[in-house]
């Protein structure tokens, strides 16, 4: 990369426009550090365009010059990928200005939208037109449309709606030689080639920048159920999600699970206390929907619970009777990463394996855990619908963080070779960025990693779309 001198930082500032930047560290120190505070870069400047063209400028400037560009949406990322790097050779091109809902069909189901929007506002916006836009997740209300999508986001939802690019029918991207790929079409059948969307969608912004998107809607529902269920053991999880899909096909939307540490820890730290009487050590929280009034989904339930006390899958249950108690029960799911944080951090993993080795996944990967390092308290929670597990390894609270650190250097190689063994993935939601760099290396394919780089090369030429990121 090129040395950014004084003239390139006001040629991009007259490309960008006065007031469409910032320039001064105290400024600038909210883009270059990431939400957990573990990774801090260095860039001269922050861009904050308003329009498509104006972000087509400043990559062709950018290419030509030999400047590495940081795309960067909420900055709510959890490995690095919207930070810059410490030499201080790269710009960031931050998408918060291009906020616009451009439109919303309500016949075809479909929403157009700039990449800056944030989440929940999409939400919002598509709700007051009667429609729904199913992703969901922790960071909604900071976190925006672009960086969910070249991200390829989970969520709650995915089990009835799946990841962020199922959600998505067209784009816009700004090319790494500053050219603008307009694929914004609202068709749902197009068979004409190479479906190049693809391409951006989970490719970090190390391909091109997104500018605008296509997203699918759905009917609102009319219909839901929410309930937080007590299991008899770890098993039962997919048993009773089989069970739950054979009696009410696609309305269950949602089935997290969680263990008794967190609902311990949950204690600690919130006002939130364990709804049931008895102490016990497996839970689901599930939650059917539907778009018919008349679903009858409490009687869905219902039926599948009978089946699952007759099985042994289901030991108690906790239906909810009202919008507040569903709400607080969600909460219980939503509240754990930030316990994690207050409880003083620890090690965090984000895997998926297939939904049947779930159970056996979480008890080979604990056995392991705790043969190397006793101390540590473990959660294990997570979108199990989809076979994502959240694994967390607590570091115990009378322990210096460089200590527990010490002693758990092994703890990540036995997760990932744990996961490996099932067939499973390192990064389930949260992308490779600069956190997860070595794992591609060493668990994909060789010819996984030339198909990524021979991509990589003939698109980016020049290496300047978020370097150093993924590959």
């Amino acid at each position: 990369m090129q040395k950014i001198n004084f003239d390139i930082i006001e040629s991009l500032k007259v490309i960008v426009g006065h007031n469409n930047y910032v320039d001064s560290k105290d400024q600038i120190e909210p883009y270059v550090k990431d939400i957990w505070g573990k990774y801090n870069g260095i860039t001269p400047i922050v861009l904050k365009p308003t329009s498509t063209k104006t972000v087509s400028k400043i990559v062709k400037f950018c290419n030509e010059n030999n400047i590495g560009v940081v795309p960067q949406g909420g900055n709510t990322g959890l490995v690095g990928g919207g930070i810059p790097s410490i030499s201080g050779n790269e710009i960031v091109i931050s998408m918060e200005k291009m906020n616009s809902i451009c439109d919303i069909d309500c016949v075809n189901y479909t929403m157009t939208v700039e990449s800056g929007c944030i989440l929940s506002d999409v939400q919002d916006v598509a709700l007051k037109s009667k429609r729904l836009f199913p992703l969901s997740l922790g960071a909604e209300g900071s976190c925006q449309i672009g960086g969910n999508l070249s991200t390829n986001a989970g969520g709650t939802a995915v089990l009835k709606y799946g990841n962020a690019k199922e959600l998505v029918l067209g784009l816009e991207v700004v090319m790494p030689d500053g050219e603008i790929y307009d694929g914004l079409r609202r068709l749902r059948k197009d068979n004409t080639g190479y479906d190049l969307k693809q391409l951006f969608l989970g490719s970090e912004g190390t391909l091109g920048i997104i500018t605008k998107a296509v997203l699918k809607l759905f009917p609102l529902p009319a219909d839901k159920v929410t309930s937080l269920v007590a299991l008899p053991s770890l098993e039962s999880a997919p048993k009773l999600l089989a069970s739950l899909r054979e009696i009410t096909g696609d309305d269950i939307t949602a089935f997290e699970y969680m263990d008794r540490s967190c609902i311990d820890i949950l204690e600690i730290h919130t006002d939130l206390q364990d709804p049931f009487g008895e102490k016990y050590n497996h839970f689901a929280l599930i939650e059917l929907t539907s778009s018919r009034k008349d679903a009858g989904l409490q009687e869905l339930l219902e039926k599948t619970f009978s089946r699952a006390v007759e099985n042994e899958n289901v030991v108690d249950a906790i239906v909810a009777v009202s919008e507040s108690q569903a709400s607080r029960l969600w909460k219980m799911r939503e509240m754990l990463p930030e316990v994690y944080r207050l409880q003083g951090g620890g090690l965090s993993f984000d895997i998926s394996v297939p939904v049947s080795s779930v159970p056996e996944f979480i008890r080979l990967a604990t056995m392991y855990c705790k043969d190397s390092y006793a101390k540590g308290t473990i959660l294990t929670f997570g979108h199990i619908g989809d076979g994502n597990v959240h694994f967390i390894f607590m570091k115990p609270s009378n322990i210096d963080m460089d200590d527990f650190l010490l002693h758990t250097k092994d703890i990540s190689v036995i997760m990932y070779d744990t996961a490996a063994k099932f067939d499973g993935s390192f990064s389930a939601e949260h992308g490779v960025g600069v956190t997860k760099k070595p794992e591609l290396q060493h668990y994909k394919s060789n010819n996984e990693l030339k198909l990524m780089r021979t991509i990589k090369k003939s698109i980016d030429i020049n290496n300047i779309m978020n370097p150093g990121k993924i590959l």
